[in-house]
Formats: structure tokens, sequence, C-alpha cells
């Protein structure tokens, strides 16, 4: 039977319903680490360790537009979702329109403060003599279309919250083709080098936020960006800001994590803030997969709890559960299996290799428990459960990742310091489990 929009939400099998809500969305993401890869691949055959640590060094500033996005994508499709699910067309066009002309105008407050203070912020997020100006060219083109870059996130969000996951899965793969395609025309055929590099991705977030526009002002959908609805009310920006702001914050810790990350490796030297970006690159092939398929289960737990469906919501939480855990342990198994070929396959470096290497191998500790902490996460956003989500976005990167970075770093070195990253996610899992109780009591109770 064919599933579409609502139904695929309210009537498909569960496993069939997260599948088809889920598999552009892990297609995109699948493809979003492709073209991380590729940037980083292409960049790599520059020969210079140097130009790779930049585009890592610059990597927490597109962490940045992530979190801004996250705010109104995360916040927006969840509370969308529960409107759809309560029948409530008018107020969710209302809140996909405020949302995406909150995003756009975020996004061109930051790039102003970007641009004006870009020389203290080059300075102190880990660039060194020989990286500085590497960096400085990839932040500067960048910096000037974060608002696209801000508003995408959005974009992908709010039409995975009605079920268009297909159409969210074109928008990420228009502008990564563009950039893959343009990535060695421009690197080596015009010898732009790493500006090359950063002219495609600026160059595919345009077209991508150009489908987005084009798809939602050419048919009747339950979503808006017309003016018009752009009515905000307190219930609305009450709901978006609660579970988005967490969520934000999540991203935008993650972002200081790795400024703080990137400025204590270049203390280890240029080559292991070069092999720790490819080392990040590797780990989010399988990371970006199990967020793909934690955004389809979204909506549907959205709904379905909006619509008082426990049955259906317990059933497709255990089944997102064992599906993201099975998808990082495949990545451990390659990951033990194959550390320096896959460092070595983006440079040919050999102290590069070596630290990367060894920062893949330890990160195979805290891989394995990142699908049970992102279901948990996601489950809270959809369900709206703003306090739990709050104590896991500040627990991660707060009370856990930074505290153990600086203590196993001081105490143990380059030991300590890469093994404070995998231990995070072992103890955000467990803090996520200890504040699943009534959840666990709400969905387990009606078998």
């Amino acid at each position: 039977m064919k599933y579409t929009g609502i139904q695929l939400l309210e009537n498909a099998p569960v496993s069939t319903a997260i599948i088809r809500l889920s598999l552009p969305m892990m297609a995109a993401m699948l493809s979003q680490a492709i073209y991380f890869m590729t940037d980083i691949f292409f960049i790599g055959k520059i020969g210079d360790p140097n130009v790779v640590a930049a585009v890592n060094i610059v990597y927490p500033i597109f962490m940045l537009s992530l979190s801004i996005g996250t705010i109104f994508s995360i916040g927006g499709s969840s509370y969308i979702s529960r409107m759809l699910g309560q029948e409530d067309i008018t107020e969710s066009q209302k809140t996909s329109s405020v949302c995406f002309y909150f995003s756009l105008i975020s996004g061109l407050f930051f790039a102003v403060l970007l641009v004006f203070f870009k020389t203290y912020i080059l300075k102190n997020i880990g660039t060194s003599e020989k990286t500085f100006t590497h960096t400085d060219s990839y932040y500067s083109i960048f910096t000037l279309f974060f608002p696209f870059s801000v508003a995408n996130i959005f974009l992908s969000g709010l039409l995975r919250s009605e079920g268009a996951t297909s159409k969210a899965m074109v928008l990420q793969l228009i502008g990564i083709v563009i950039n893959i395609m343009l990535d060695p025309i421009l690197i080596f055929v015009l010898n732009w080098g790493i500006k090359g590099a950063v002219w495609a991705t600026v160059t595919g977030q345009l077209a991508s936020f150009s489908y987005g526009i084009w798809y939602l002002l050419g048919k009747e959908i339950s979503l808006s960006i017309s003016f018009k609805n752009n009515k905000p009310n307190n219930a609305m920006l009450r709901n978006v800001f609660f579970i988005g702001v967490p969520a934000g914050l999540s991203n935008f810790l993650m972002s200081l994590a790795f400024i703080l990350k990137n400025r204590i490796a270049a203390s280890y030297g240029d080559h292991v803030v070069a092999g720790s970006g490819i080392q990040h690159r590797l780990i989010d092939f399988f990371i970006l997969i199990v967020i793909g398929l934690t955004m389809g289960y979204q909506p549907f737990a959205g709904f379905n709890f909006g619509a008082k469906n426990i049955e259906r919501l317990r059933k497709g939480f255990i089944f997102t559960m064992f599906s993201s855990t099975a998808i990082c342990f495949i990545g451990c198994v390659l990951f033990f299996a194959f550390d320096k070929h896959l460092i070595g396959f983006f440079i040919n470096d050999e102290q590069t290799i070596e630290a990367g290497a060894i920062m893949l191998r330890a990160f195979i500790i805290g891989l394995f428990f990142i699908g049970i902490h992102s279901t948990l996460m996601t489950t809270y956003q959809a369900l709206g459960k703003s306090i739990e989500a709050t104590i896991l976005t500040f627990g991660r990167q707060l009370l856990v990742y930074f505290p153990l970075l600086y203590i196993l770093n001081s105490l143990f070195g380059f030991s300590g310091f890469i093994l404070a990253l995998p231990l995070t996610d072992v103890f955000t899992a467990i803090i996520a489990l200890g504040l699943s109780g009534s959840f666990f009591r709400l969905i387990f109770k009606t078998k």
C-alpha cells in the first residue's frame, strides 16, 4: 500500500513508517558525510597538512550555523508535528512562517558579528602561524553566506515536520552534489586551493535554499513561508524555544568543544589538528546516518504522542533504538580493522596518519553508545520534554566533556586528550537512560 504524508505517520506499519521517513534523511546525511569526506579528500590532495588543519579549525563556524538553524528546525518541527497530529493546520502554517523569518534574521545578525570580530575569532579558535592564512581565506567567504546556511538547516527540518522527508533529502542533496562537482574544478582546475573549496560549499548552499523556497511557494501544503502567516503567539514561541533552544545549545556547545579541542590539539602540532579533522569526518559518516534515522523517527514520535497513540510510539522507539545501535556497531568494527588505511586515504603524511588513527581507535569506545543517547534525545525533543532535553544538552558538554577534556589532558597528556570525547558519549548515554524513567513508564505500561 502506498502511504503519503499524514497517512505514513498515522497508519503505516511502524517499521515501514520509520524506514520510509528515515531513508531519505539517512541518504541525505550519508551524502552530507560523503560531502565532508570529499571536501577533505580534495584538500588533502594539495599535500599540505596545514590546509587540512585550517578546514578543521573553521568547522566550528559551520557548527554555529547549525546551532542557530537547529533552534527553529527542531523546535519548530516538533511543535508543527504535534499540531498536525491534532489537525491544527492553521497553527502549523503560522509556526513555519514565523520560524522561517526568525532563522533568516538570526543568521544575518550572527553573520555581522562574525565579520566584525573576525580577527579576534581567528586568533582564538586554534590557528597557528602556519594555518592562520588558510583559515582566514575559508572563514571570510563562508561567513558572507552564513544566513543561507542557517536557513537551509531550518528548511530541511520544516519539510520533515509534515513527513515530506524525500523533499528534505532533495534539498540537501542539491547542495551536496553541486559542492562535490565544483570541488575538483575550483580547487585544481582553476587552482583556487582552499578558496575553491569554500566557494563550492556556498554555491551548493545557495542552490539548496532556492529549491526550498521554490517548493514551499509552489504547492498547497500544511506549511507556509508567506509573510501574512508570520503571526507569532505565546504558546507557539514557548514550544519552539523550549525545545529548540536546548537543541541549538547542544550544537553551540559542540562548536565550543571543537574550538577547545583544536586549541589543545594545536599544542601537540598542526598534524594533530589535521588528523583530528579527518577522524571527525570518518566518525561523522556513522553519526550522521544515526541522525538521519532519528530525524525520520522524530515526526513519527511527535505525531503519535500528539494523537495519544502510545503503543505505536513504543514500537517506534524500540525499533529506532536497536537500529541506531546496530549502525554504530558496524562503525566500531570498521574503525578497529582499518584505522590507518582510512586516515591514509585522505592524506599521505605519516605524522597525520598516525595521530588520526590513534584518535579513531580511541573513539570506538564512545561510538557504540551514540545510538542510545541520540534516540533518547530525539524522543525528548519530539514529545516536548524540554527539561530532559536541556539536561542532556548541558550535561554532555558542560558537565561531562569540558571537565574531562581539561582534567584528562592535564593528567595524562595526549592519551587523556583523545579519551575525553569517547568517555563523554559513554557517560551521556548513562545520563540519558537515567532521565528516561517517566518516558519508559508511559510507553511500557501499555503492553
